[in-house]
């Protein structure tokens, strides 16, 4: 634990933070929002209006928080412990994500075509398989959450091609259906596992992680 409180110590308020909220149905609610101090290992985020719904929230649960440090990123589990006021969550943050794990946990906010469809078994007829196009909302080295117009079967091994930003080839390789919750009419968030993926492909997804990450660090700095 006395990382952790090395670790909260060197942040200031208003570090830029991205969290990944859990969700009552296990889903990912991505947010931005601005880190507030408390004592260690306790912190509050301050997010933008309407950014969640307290009844959609999953108190107790852990989270993966992307915080910014300088020129760094801090990345920490914190367990979602209340909501304390409109816009103002708390948690307590219970270990930095280490090195080696960040293949699982390092997530970019990337906007692409996605396409998913099933895998035909032996004894499956053309009718039994299906197709869909949707638009990826994050990525990372061992998944990916999309919006699609349907809810796809769940527990059921997928093909998925995502389009990757300047890359020549889409990335293709399967997943499992882990969640879908529905947003709104005809829309779906859906969050996909890898189950079965090249090494040289995975490398080609964190590869795009990093890149999309640094020119987004490149435009802040432009912009301050």
């Amino acid at each position: 634990m006395s990382r952790i409180y090395d670790i909260l110590e060197q942040l200031t308020d208003n570090a830029p933070t991205i969290v990944d909220l859990p969700g009552v149905h296990d889903e990912i609610i991505r947010s931005n929002a601005l880190l507030v101090k408390k004592e260690s290992p306790c912190l509050e985020l301050v997010f933008p209006p309407r950014a969640w719904d307290p009844a959609d929230l999953k108190i107790g649960a852990d989270c993966n928080l992307t915080i910014k440090h300088n020129d760094l990123t801090i990345n920490l589990i914190a367990r979602l412990d209340r909501v304390v006021r409109d816009r103002r969550l708390s948690f307590t943050a219970r270990e930095p994500v280490a090195p080696e794990a960040l293949r699982d946990y390092f997530r970019v906010a990337i906007t692409t075509p996605i396409v998913v469809s099933s895998i035909a078994g032996s004894q499956e007829t053309t009718a039994n398989t299906w197709k869909m196009t949707g638009t990826t909302i994050d990525l990372s080295g061992s998944g990916v959450l999309a919006i699609f117009p349907e809810k796809p079967v769940e527990n059921q091994h997928v093909q998925l091609v995502i389009t990757v930003p300047e890359e020549d080839n889409p990335i293709v390789c399967l997943a499992s259906v882990i969640r879908s919750y529905r947003i709104r009419k005809d829309r779906f968030q859906v969050a996909f596992h890898f189950t079965n993926i090249m090494p040289k492909v995975r490398n080609t997804i964190m590869a795009c992680c990093m890149q999309e990450q640094r020119r987004r660090l490149r435009e802040n700095v432009h912009t301050v």
